[in-house]
Formats: C-alpha cells, sequence, structure tokens
C-alpha cells in the first residue's frame, strides 16, 4: 500500500488530520485536528446538554418515560437551536473531506518511501 493511501485512509477512518500526522506534516495536522475539533466539541456539547435535558424532564416526572414522547421531546429540541448545529456539521463534514484530499495529494506528491 501507497503512502498516499495510507495517509488518505489514516484521514478518513481515524480523525481529521491523521494522515497529515503519518506523512509528517504537522502544521497542515494540527490545523485539519483543531478545525473539526471546535465544531465536534460543540454538537457533543449540544447532545449532552439535549440529553440531560430529557433526562431531568423524565427523572422530575415532567415527562413520562415512554419511547414516543421522548423522540417528540427530542424533535421539539431539536428546532429550536436554529442553523447553528447545522452548520457545524457541514463543517466538520468539510473538514474531513478536506483532510482526506491533502493527504491524498500530499501522499502523492512526497517521495516513495523514504
Amino acid at each position: 500500500m501507497d503512502r498516499s493511501l495510507k495517509a488518505a485512509l489514516l484521514s478518513a477512518l481515524v480523525f481529521p488530520g491523521a494522515g497529515q500526522l503519518y506523512l509528517r506534516r504537522y502544521v497542515p495536522a494540527a490545523a485539519f485536528v483543531l478545525v473539526a475539533l471546535a465544531p465536534l466539541w460543540y454538537l457533543s456539547d449540544l447532545v449532552l446538554a439535549r440529553a440531560t435535558s430529557i433526562v431531568d424532564q423524565v427523572l422530575s416526572g415532567a415527562l413520562a418515560p415512554d419511547a414516543a414522547l421522548i423522540a417528540s421531546q427530542i424533535e421539539h429540541q431539536s428546532g429550536a437551536e436554529g442553523l447553528l448545529p447545522t452548520l457545524a456539521g457541514w463543517l466538520l463534514l468539510a473538514c474531513w473531506v478536506v483532510s482526506i484530499a491533502d493527504a491524498w495529494w500530499s501522499g502523492r506528491a512526497r517521495l516513495p518511501e523514504e
């Protein structure tokens, strides 16, 4: 397996920037990791806040422990945040795709096995 394919697979399957680390391109690797971590942190925080809110409602008795009711509550909360979660998801996806492409092209540009 050549270096460009290994780097692209690392960026695709591990995390954006992993392929750049494999190629010893530390500055682009750090940039991809940081850009990917920002929306990932935001989305994780948002999901955790939603889950905590629903669990608190169930434990307090304000929401019955019924799957259909919980699903409708999740849908109701999903519309409250607006466009920001969608943009964060697209930013994460774009960072991931660009990281894969950059790892592939950078691996192709480098000399064969060092």
